[in-house]
């Protein structure tokens, strides 16, 4: 019973050492506050596994070739914008409690990381209307905004507004005015996160598995690992990739049937290699 008091009142200099530490800068908590503040409340989720064999083959080949890593991120966001353009609804933000606004545009925001100085940081991007653009376009886009010399910003093409600078130095009671400002706003919405979110973090790890997203859209996509096995289990020599997606919707924005529908076309797109030349 008195092992966690006397715990708390270990000082640094009784440790026998100097304690390392980091301090949590604005940029760490600032991801915090907007889940906090603005992802949506009721979500549901799905798990799918897509077969990414043809897309996979020829991303090693090209590399074999020529020597250039493709980046499969940047193809898997290509199917998604499409699938999306054929499906806005799915893309759609609440505006009021009777309203939803459904952009034409999908900007995909996604999480990058970048060299600063010795350190890698993760940054925030958003590749502008990716339902325009080629598979090339995205991963050369995608490849420019790694660099190290490239500036910081949270949207493409633009710096970051007066207004957000001001508002991530004030205290968080102070917030509270902005966070009803960006909730209500679809357009502000877009223009600070995009339209649809992605993150990678499972494509670190190998082997088959899923990530959880909590993400800040009405859908978001986590890219999980990939898994290796037979096709069809009578042919185990026919061995096909799968991509483990998890694919978090907004429940009072999507339902059922869209939803289904949307992932239909985008497991049709990725299995047939959508955007490869």
């Amino acid at each position: 019973m008195t092992t966690g008091k006397q715990d708390s009142e270990v000082k640094p200099e009784d440790s026998g050492g100097n304690i390392p530490f980091r301090e949590i800068t604005r940029r760490s908590t600032g991801p915090i506050d907007l889940l906090n503040n603005i992802a949506p409340k009721n979500r549901i989720y799905g798990l799918v596994e897509i077969d990414v064999t043809k897309a996979r083959k020829f991303i090693s080949e090209n590399e074999a070739k020529t020597g250039e890593k493709l980046s499969f991120t940047a193809w898997v966001i290509k199917c998604i914008a499409q699938a999306i353009s054929e499906h806005r609804e799915i893309q759609a933000f609440k505006k009021g409690k009777m309203k939803l606004i459904v952009f034409d545009d999908v900007d995909v925001g996604m999480i990058i990381e970048r060299q600063v100085k010795s350190e890698r940081f993760p940054t925030q991007y958003i590749v502008r209307k990716a339902n325009e653009k080629s598979f090339r376009q995205i991963h050369d886009e995608i490849r420019r905004a790694q660099k190290p010399n490239t500036s910081e910003s949270i949207v493409t093409g633009e710096g970051i507004p007066n207004s957000v600078s001001i508002f991530l130095r004030l205290p968080g009671p102070l917030k509270k005015p902005f966070w009803w400002k960006i909730r209500s706003d679809p357009f502000l919405r877009k223009r600070l996160m995009g339209t649809v979110g992605v993150t990678a973090l499972g494509m670190f790890g190998k082997g088959g598995g899923w990530a959880i997203p909590i993400g800040l859209h009405s859908v978001v996509f986590a890219l999980g690992g990939i898994s290796r096995k037979p096709r069809d289990l009578a042919n185990p020599v026919d061995i096909v990739e799968y991509l483990c997606t998890t694919v978090m919707f907004d429940e009072e924005v999507s339902f059922g049937a869209p939803a289904t529908r949307f992932l239909a076309k985008l497991s049709e797109l990725m299995q047939t290699g959508f955007g490869l030349e």
